[in-house]
């Protein structure tokens, strides 16, 4: 065998190697810095499971304690890079799915005042039918832009 095609068969069993190792690596490097290609898949609190709309673990971190009403941070990739902090109630909204708005008013029950300003908010977002839901007998009363400006403001 000739010294040039023994360094290619060489070179094509350890560059996959060194590949595999480079990339495990940055993994390990990654999650020291605290990011993770699976990072993604963990809710830190109501709002992110609100906000991606996974009911079942936003009634567990409910159930464990958490308000709904308080302001969570929230990772850019859940709602938006604009929207870095939410409640529950908003990130519900986020959400687009009725029965998720519907199963957190049970839990949380909404007075009027946070009803009509989540249906600014869904009316800003262009959700009727959480709009429908939340302000069923009147339209609501908003200031177009205004929920969703509020809500982004806390974010700057």
């Amino acid at each position: 065998m000739s010294r040039r095609l023994l360094l290619a068969v060489r070179i094509g069993f350890v560059a996959p190697l060194c590949a595999a190792t480079a990339t495990m690596v940055l993994v390990m490097v990654g999650e020291r810095a605290g990011a993770s290609p699976l990072s993604g898949l963990v809710t830190r609190n109501s709002a992110e499971a609100a906000g991606w709309g996974r009911a079942g673990e936003m009634l567990r971190f409910l159930r464990d304690g958490e308000d709904p009403r308080r302001v969570y941070d929230v990772r850019p990739e859940i709602i938006s890079s604009a929207v870095r902090r939410a409640t529950t109630l908003e990130a519900s909204i986020w959400s687009r799915q009725l029965e998720l708005v519907q199963l957190l008013d049970q839990a949380a029950a909404f007075d009027q005042a946070e009803r009509a300003a989540l249906a600014c908010l869904a009316a800003d977002l262009d959700i009727e039918d959480i709009v429908e839901y939340l302000a069923p007998e009147v339209t609501p009363r908003c200031e177009p832009g205004q929920a969703l400006d509020r809500v982004m403001a806390r974010s700057r």
